[in-house]
């Protein structure tokens, strides 16, 4: 067990990501991309990267660059994340695996109806509304 704790440890190590190491690839190259590319982020940084190389695109591309300081902590979170759920759980995703030789657990009926009640009252923000008890002490 230690072993592979270890082991697991010595992956993220080698995997993650600095936030350091974005913010001066932001401060040199982030006009094209580069701390994007490091983060992971492969989609946003081609278009980065494209926009960069334009003279039009540097227009866009200034007040992109920007808002990329504050946004550069929470993509290295991200990547570092998807690591640590990657080694934990072998999905990037953190969906955890049933253990070998074991099936998936099948919900219920009532537990399907459960999670759909509690999922409709997170999503319409459901508060409980104090009963008016005014005449109780008049």
């Amino acid at each position: 067990m230690v072993d592979s704790n270890k082991r697991k440890e010595l992956a993220f190590n080698e995997n993650s990501k600095s936030i350091g190491v974005a913010y001066l690839l932001w401060l040199l190259f982030g006009w094209i991309g580069v701390h994007r590319f490091y983060a992971g982020e492969t989609k946003t940084a081609i278009i980065q990267l494209i926009l960069g190389l334009t003279v039009v695109g540097l227009v866009f591309q200034i007040p992109w660059w920007l808002v990329d300081a504050f946004l550069v902590p929470g993509m290295i979170n991200k990547h570092n994340k998807k690591i640590i759920n990657m080694l934990n759980y072998g999905d990037p995703d953190g969906a955890p695996a049933p253990p070998p030789g074991e099936e998936p657990r099948v919900l219920s009926e009532a537990d399907r109806k459960r999670d759909a009640m509690l999922e409709d009252l997170r999503q319409t923000g459901y508060r409980k509304e104090r009963r008016d008890m005014s005449h109780l002490y008049r």
